[in-house]
Parts: C-alpha cells; sequence; structure tokens
C-alpha cells in the first residue's frame, strides 16, 4: 500500500510526487505519458528558467522525483474505489494499486472524477473551452472525499505551467503535514 498516489505524470502530478517523496511518504505516480506540455517546443514563461522544452522539462521532474523515492509506472487508470483504507486504483491491463491518499493530476481523463461522483464544467480560464474543471472543491485541492486531491486546471486553475508546478507542490506539502502532524518545510542545504 502507498501514503499517496498521483494519477497524472505531468508538472503538477510529478510537483507532488516529488514532495510527498522528499518528506518520506510512500508515493507513487501513475502516467499514461499524455502530458500536454510535450506538445509545448519552447517554454519561455517558467521562471529561473530560461527556456526549456516540455518534453525537458517533464523528464527533469520526473527525474527529481524518482531521486526522491517515487516509483514511476506507466499505464492508464481504468477505474478508481473508495475503499475502508483510501483508495484503490486500477489500471487498463488489471494492475492494481491501494493508497491512502490519492491525487488525480489529469487534466483530460474525466471520466474517472464523474464515477467518483463530480460534477464537472468547462475551466473558463483556459481559452479553448476543452477542459473543464471540478465543481464544489477548494482551492487547495481537497474535495469531499477524505484524501482525494485535485490538482491544476482540474481546479479551476489558469493554464500556466508554473503554477500547474505550485499547485501540486502545496499539495504535496499539505499531504506531508497532514500525516506528519506538523508543518511541512523542505528547506535546500
Amino acid at each position: 500500500m502507498f501514503d499517496v498516489l498521483v494519477i497524472g505524470g505531468g508538472i503538477s502530478g510529478g510537483s507532488t510526487a516529488i514532495y510527498t517523496s522528499q518528506g518520506e511518504l510512500k508515493t507513487a505516480v501513475i502516467d499514461s505519458g499524455k502530458s500536454q506540455i510535450k506538445q509545448v517546443s519552447r517554454l519561455f514563461n517558467y521562471p529561473g528558467i530560461k527556456e526549456i522544452t516540455g518534453t525537458e522539462l517533464l523528464e527533469n521532474i520526473k527525474d527529481q522525483a524518482l531521486a526522491a523515492g517515487t516509483e514511476w509506472n506507466e499505464g492508464t487508470v481504468e477505474t478508481v474505489k473508495q475503499n475502508d483504507n483510501g483508495f484503490s486504483v486500477i489500471l487498463t491491463e488489471g494492475k492494481e494499486f491501494v493508497s491512502k491518499h490519492l491525487v488525480i493530476a489529469t487534466n483530460l481523463q474525466t471520466s474517472l472524477l464523474e464515477s467518483l461522483g463530480f460534477e464537472l464544467t468547462v475551466n473558463e480560464k483556459v481559452p479553448s473551452g476543452k477542459i473543464k474543471k471540478v465543481l464544489g472543491i477548494d482551492p487547495d485541492g481537497t474535495t469531499k472525499l477524505p484524501n482525494l486531491y485535485i490538482t491544476s486546471l482540474l481546479a479551476g486553475l489558469s493554464s500556466q505551467s508554473v503554477i500547474a508546478a505550485g499547485h501540486g507542490a502545496s499539495i504535496g506539502i499539505s499531504i506531508v503535514s497532514k500525516e506528519t502532524g506538523k508543518a511541512y518545510m523542505w528547506h535546500d542545504k
């Protein structure tokens, strides 16, 4: 059983995993490999980085998560079920993951949220209108279901990679703080 399971290996999900793993929580990511940032050939608006491709940014985030201890899995989630211990997640090939905390960080696979009883509407902060957001969640990503968090665009935030990274990191910090019973601070050495 994992402490934290993240569905989505993009910027937000990867950032969550970096922080929860660094906070010594047993963390896994399920990555379908379909992050929208891969379509970006030149990213200029990420503070501290003058220029990077979307794919390079994702590789850096994944490398950091792996170095912190995250288990990274490729696959597509078929079903999500709430159980007594948290959540059970089954991939299309049948592999099952069980976790106390679940973070949904996938912008396009909204059927998972609908199956858990969440209502969705168009995220008006994304000009294309193709991205949805979940109704009735708190800005910190918490939901009506205990230990289920929703990140980034699905949480109604703007479509900027740095916002996605920050929101994922914030959720990771919240989970570590909740599990340890004290405010989590990760300082550089």
